[in-house]
């Protein structure tokens, strides 16, 4: 019997409307065939293994191992059928199993536990689980491994040490900031949970803040536009969370640490499961209320707020396979940023400078199959409040985004594969600014077909689009192509093109039009954004024994037009927005590197990314875009000394950020227009004697960069000069944390 053993990840992303449950959960007729087996790794049981029977996308069956690592599948038909088993921490391994016309075959399936995530299951590329192999378009994806490598107090912290992925700090007082991939601001990425696009534009600033990095299975990254399946929020690439399948969840957890900067972040951890229902329940809080001025301009160098994260899921399988799943998560943030001697009494104060921001975030999705053959359905809703001052302007802002998805995805063919689907999403926006006299909603209809060909086992073809209709601004065209090439053992070529579209809510989007002392002008009616993509990757797997090594090469190309950005330059006194009359353009090429030892308890990566970003036309020369820097670099190591003490595992990691352009200022408050390069290392020690009991702590910027004052005239803040808009890299420092994580169950 053939086997095959690919890296594991992911979960099934089958889901029902709720409206339809009963009809779904309904139990149906099983046919006689069946089998039965037991899976074990090492001569171990192995329990709550996923054994899927058919294809990813469209299961014929399922079915979970119990505690003694038994399994009976049953609804099958007589044939031969793959039999798919992933399990947390193992290998994902397929069986083809020849299915008798009556009675039981059994069989035994043994299991290797995982070293890293060579080929992990993912959801992203094509809105169906299929391997990063197999997929057509690129995709990285994190591991939880590797997010555990830094006590990270938010996903943000986690995803900005990826290779070609930045975090930019937008407002150097509240200390807002988002993610940029290949250079371009974080409102050009479409943030989703578990393949649901529900960041709006109010919360593109917030979105990565509020999801606890414990909680996530892992993270799918996809770069440039991906505006044909996720619609316009996805015109520089897609952050897709996976969050933890409950099933795979330890039954209860708590970890706690904390930081010598007063920083304290608590999460408790709940996973009950009764026959087929199983749930993930989670609490988060952090508190922080140290003031810390490192830099002497007498603001905070990190905001004092308290955070708070609630977070449920729930899951209904029949047979194995999810039929249903229900996810809700809260969050709440109190945030403050300023002077020493503000008090909440100095709300609005224009005498002791404060920047406060209070926001209320609900979340609700239900994803699940229709009675239709081969057709799943997602709906989500998002309720997003805010209520800030930025010393004693006031700014506050309500957003509502309901979103509603169907995808008819029928099983593959051996030569052709057809994936179609219609969204509506509802969106209503309402702010306290001039710049919205009234609500602003928009109701945006879509549809979108993606068909993949064949040709042979080593080509792939793939070519999609999408219309939307949007009515201010018409039918939006967005298709995409991509071409897939094996020439040889382990390796994989990619070239892709694909547009992208996007509207631009100002005042969500930039901070630097609510802070500091410049004046806003927008110079005309603000026309859409739109793009145009190309991007080649080359992906090679070396055996060297147990030892492999992955290479990745990407090249990246994209040219906007109509792009908005803020010109800071015409006039010091103002921040000027227009639509660009030229071009914009990111480009560049990264290099990724991952090994892991199979005979030392070792493994490494290595990424450099190189990128142009720059913007031009008839009245101005080519110049570089503000906070995109021309390099970034990360590494990291990790190494199990059981040698010397078990299970004692050490963490290294670092991150390079080259020069980038920044905002200029002038006399009477000059800085420079570029920033220097620098580096940050971090390095964490854990120790987990027994099992579900760990301890950790470690140091990060170890080497205690810090920029300048990230504020332009800090010493008046209510005057002429006054801005926050030159932060660039860390402002903190050197920071030392420790924590405890327990487990039990699972």
């Amino acid at each position: 019997m053939p086997i095959r053993v690919v890296s594991s990840g992911g979960r099934h992303p089958s889901f029902w409307a709720a409206l339809c449950a009963a009809l779904v959960l309904f139990p149906v007729s099983l046919a006689a065939q069946e089998v039965v087996g037991r899976v074990t790794s090492e001569g171990a049981p192995v329990g709550t293994v996923q054994i899927i029977a058919g294809r990813l996308a469209s299961p014929l069956a399922g079915a979970v191992t119990n505690s003694e690592g038994r399994f009976r599948l049953t609804g099958l038909q007589a044939g031969e059928v793959t039999l798919t088993f992933r399990a947390l921490g193992y290998e994902t391994t397929e069986r083809v199993v020849s299915v008798p016309a009556s009675g039981a075959v059994e069989i035994g399936v043994a299991l290797v536990a995982a070293a890293v995530d060579m080929n992990p299951i993912i959801v992203s590329a094509r809105l169906s689980e299929q391997r990063v192999q197999d997929a057509p378009v690129k995709v990285e994806v994190v591991s939880p491994r590797l997010l555990e490598r830094n006590a990270s107090q938010s996903l943000i912290d986690a995803v900005g040490r990826i290779n070609g992925l930045y975090e930019q700090v937008d407002c150097g007082v509240c200390y807002t900031n988002s993610i940029r991939i290949n250079g371009m601001e974080g409102p050009y990425t479409a943030v989703l949970i578990d393949g649901m696009p529900i960041m709006g534009a109010l919360a593109s600033v917030y979105g990565l803040n509020g999801i606890d990095p414990r909680m996530v299975q892992q993270i799918e990254i996809l770069k440039g536009p991906q505006s044909t399946l996720y619609g316009t929020e996805a015109m520089g690439g897609v952050i897709n969370v996976i969050t933890k399948d409950p099933r795979f969840a330890p039954r209860f957890g708590v970890d706690v640490n904390t930081s010598d900067l007063g920083q304290i972040n608590t999460q408790v951890m709940w996973a009950p499961s009764s026959g087929n229902v199983s749930s993930l329940l989670s609490a988060n809080v952090q508190h922080n209320d140290r003031f810390i001025d490192r830099n002497d301009d007498t603001f905070s160098d990190l905001t004092l707020d308290t955070r708070a994260t609630f977070f449920g899921r729930t899951e209904f399988y029949r047979n194995g396979v999810e039929q249903l799943g229900l996810t809700a998560k809260v969050y709440w943030e109190d945030r403050f940023g300023g002077l020493d001697e503000w008090t909440s009494d100095d709300l609005g104060s224009s005498t002791i400078y404060g920047e406060s921001i209070e926001t209320r975030r609900a979340e609700f999705m239900a994803r699940g199959r229709l009675p239709l053959p081969d057709v799943r359905a997602q709906l989500s809703y998002t309720y997003h409040d805010q209520d800030s001052w930025y010393g004693d302007l006031f700014y506050g802002a309500r957003q509502h985004i309901a979103f509603g998805q169907v995808v008819w995805d029928p099983p593959e063919g051996r030569s052709f594969d057809f994936l179609a689907g219609a969204a509506l999403r509802w969106d209503d926006y309402d702010d306290e600014t001039p710049a919205t006299p009234q609500s602003d909603t928009r109701v945006i209809p879509g549809i979108f077909g993606e068909a993949t060909w064949f040709p042979t086992e080593r080509v792939a073809l793939l070519a999609g689009a999408r219309l939307d209709r949007q009515d201010d601004h018409g039918t939006i065209f967005a298709p995409r192509a991509t071409l897939k090439f094996d020439p040889w053992r382990n390796g994989t070529l990619r070239g892709s093109f694909g547009t992208g579209f996007r509207i631009v809510n100002l005042f969500t989007e930039d901070h630097a039009a609510l802070t500091g002392a410049r004046q806003v002008v927008i110079a005309e009616g603000l026309d859409p954004e739109e793009s145009r993509s190309f991007a080649a990757n080359l992906n090679q797997v070396f055996e060297f024994g147990v030892n492999n090594l992955m290479l990745d090469v990407d090249v990246f190309y994209t040219e906007f037009t109509n792009r908005i950005i803020p010109d800071y330059d015409t006039d010091p006194n103002q921040i000027i927005y227009a639509n660009l009359d030229g071009t914009s353009v990111s480009r560049g090429f990264a290099v990724a590197i991952n090994q892991n030892f199979g005979d030392v308890p070792f493994l490494y990566n290595v990424g450099f990314t190189v990128q142009d970003v720059y913007e031009e036309s008839d009245v101005r020369e080519r110049e570089a875009i503000p906070f995109a820097a021309d390099y970034t670099g990360t590494w990291g190591a990790q190494y199990a000394f059981e040698s010397v003490l078990e299970g004692l595992n050490v963490a290294y990691t670092g991150q390079l950020v080259g020069p980038m352009r920044l905002p200029e200022f002038t006399e009477p408050v000059p800085r420079p227009t570029r920033s220097e390069a620098f580096t940050q290392h971090d390095i964490q020690f854990n120790l987990a004697a027994t099992p579900g009991r760990e301890i950790y702590f470690g140091i990060e910027n170890l080497n205690d960069f810090r920029q300048p004052s990230p504020l332009i005239d800090p010493a008046n803040p209510f005057g002429d000069n006054f801005d926050t808009a030159y932060a660039y890299g860390p402002v903190v420092g050197r920071r030392f944390f420790a924590g405890v994580r327990l487990t039990r169950g699972r």
